[in-house]
């Protein structure tokens, strides 16, 4: 019997610079920032807050995926489909859910 050798796939992480991992620590304290501001000097209207609150949120997860989980580099193709079913899964349960409580 011969020897069976199987290859295993494993992600190939490429080093970032520190200038990038720099700029994406200064983006997600900016965001933070941002929404401390819009709640705490009630910059923007009050039924505007949660909105934008949240859609900072989803900005800031998918920054951190891509940028401190290096989901945009190659070998990560499952994780990345995962996650994205996994967010669709949500998303139509909150809609459906919505729809079932308002109509």
């Amino acid at each position: 019997m011969g020897a069976h050798t199987e290859e295993v796939r494993k992600p190939k992480v490429k080093h970032d610079s520190p200038k990038r991992h720099l700029v994406a620590f200064i983006g997600s304290l900016v965001l933070t920032a941002l929404a401390f501001i819009a709640v705490a000097f009630e910059v923007i209207p009050a039924g505007f807050t949660v909105p934008f609150i949240v859609v900072l949120a989803f900005v800031q997860a998918f920054f951190q995926l891509f940028v401190w989980m290096h989901m945009d580099q190659k070998g990560h193709e499952f994780a990345r489909i995962s996650i994205f079913a996994g967010l669709f899964v949500i998303l139509l349960a909150v809609i459906v859910f919505v729809f079932w409580v308002w109509i």
